[in-house]
């Protein structure tokens, strides 16, 4: 299904219940678009005004197999018919037994594997550091500059962008040490502690909300060398790149490098909420028994989608289609930056690419990227942005997009980026 504008955008309706949010819900709880969705169809969002768009945000990530997946429907419908949600704490169920063994023989780390399940990227990250001090006996984590791992107390603490995500939440945990972003190397003059007082570094293989920049072969595997020389648990944060997004199915498998543990989350379960830690038994197995847990972690439901996106992802290729929709975007990108000298830069992996926005002074140019991404949004063309600064276009369309939607949505973004 192409797109199609039938209205300004926002429409009428949009405009109505635009109103009435106003009305209804929390100012902090932002939205980019204004636009309201009615359905939801593979690559397409229809709104309330029968607007059509092509997808380049995917809920932030979550639909790498595409909205609606009659597979994925499929799953959902099937195990809602027998029980929702009986807590597996309470009443254990198969599902999560078997999409916990899937996960663990999947994700790219030699030794046994063992997982668990929570509802969000957020969970698995500040589970990936309990379970990390549960392992190590130590207090202190390592991240990096650019990073987002959510917007609890403690991965707000992680996370690096002030505004909107930690402005006036302070103060922040204070074991939480920081280090520049290895987009080439790994800089650890400004560790200021005892690195075997770390239980854990935690690095995103491309920062996602950092603005899409992914970590050098050369600095992924000095991360991993420093880790093993002074026994500290390596966490791979692929809640974003994770299933497919980057050319693989994990992002690691393309660095050479196998991490202690993954946290997991987005596009895990096809838009249900599910997250999870996956990594090495004896590492899982360190912390007491309730010592990790919740009462929705692992809905049933969720697992049931979990496996359907397991499935997708190997019976259609998606991991391999990404590289081609990667590909298509560099080349356009590429095409228009002669003409667009304010396009400085496109990178990532796969089809997880980053368009970098910048100023006469090779600054972040915020304003003139929010420009590019309203003309995108009044032709068709569904986005976000990313980045610390605000100026990284990023694209999260689902790997199941269809080459003709993918080729009007990249003339609208080419369109887009010309516009000064």
């Amino acid at each position: 299904m192409k797109a199609k504008i039938k209205t300004a955008i926002p429409g009428p309706r949009s405009l109505e219940l635009s109103k009435l949010r106003k009305d209804s819900v929390s100012d902090g709880h932002g939205s980019v678009s204004g636009v309201f969705i009615d359905r939801a169809e593979g690559s397409n969002l229809i709104d309330v005004d029968g607007n059509i768009f092509i997808d380049y945000a995917g809920g932030i990530g979550t639909m790498n197999v595409g909205h609606s997946h009659s597979l994925v429907l499929a799953a959902i419908k099937d195990q809602v018919e027998k029980f929702i949600h009986p807590c597996f704490t309470v009443a254990p169920y198969e599902l999560y037994v078997t999409l916990a063994r899937r996960l663990s023989q999947l994700v790219p780390i030699s030794a046994e594997c063992k997982a668990a399940f929570f509802n969000s990227g957020a969970e698995a990250v500040e589970n990936a550091v309990k379970i990390s001090k549960s392992f190590t006996g130590r207090n202190s984590v390592l991240v990096f500059s650019h990073a987002f791992h959510g917007r609890t107390q403690m991965t707000m603490s992680m996370t690096y962008k002030e505004d909107p995500y930690k402005k006036g939440f302070g103060p922040f945990i204070s074991n939480i040490h920081r280090v520049e972003f290895p987009e080439k190397e790994l800089d650890l003059k400004s560790l200021e502690i005892d690195p075997r007082s770390i239980a854990c570094a935690v690095i995103e293989p491309v920062a996602g909300e950092g603005g899409f920049m992914p970590v050098s072969f050369d600095a992924m595997r000095q991360l991993r060398d420093f880790c093993d020389e002074h026994d500290i648990i390596m966490v791979a944060d692929e809640v974003q790149t994770g299933f497919g997004r980057t050319g693989s199915l994990f992002a690691m498998s393309q660095f050479g490098v196998e991490p202690d543990m993954f946290t997991l989350a987005k596009s895990i379960a096809g838009g249900l909420p599910l997250s999870g830690v996956v990594g090495r038994s004896d590492i899982m197995d360190s912390v007491h028994v309730g010592g990790i847990g919740g009462t929705f972690g692992g809905n049933p439901v969720a697992c049931a989608a979990a496996l359907a996106v397991l499935d997708i992802m190997e019976n259609e290729k998606l991991p391999q289609r990404a590289i081609e929709i990667g590909e298509k975007i560099r080349t356009m990108v590429e095409g228009v930056m002669s003409s667009s000298p304010w396009v400085s830069e496109v990178r990532g992996l796969g089809a997880m690419q980053g368009i970098v926005i910048t100023d006469k002074n090779n600054g972040p140019d915020k304003k003139h990227t929010s420009r590019i991404y309203q003309n995108a949004m009044k032709n068709g063309l569904m986005m976000i942005t990313a980045g610390t600064y605000g100026n990284v276009i990023r694209t999260l369309m689902p790997l199941t997009i269809k080459n003709d939607e993918l080729d009007q949505s990249l003339e609208i973004l080419s369109n887009a980026l010309r516009v000064p």
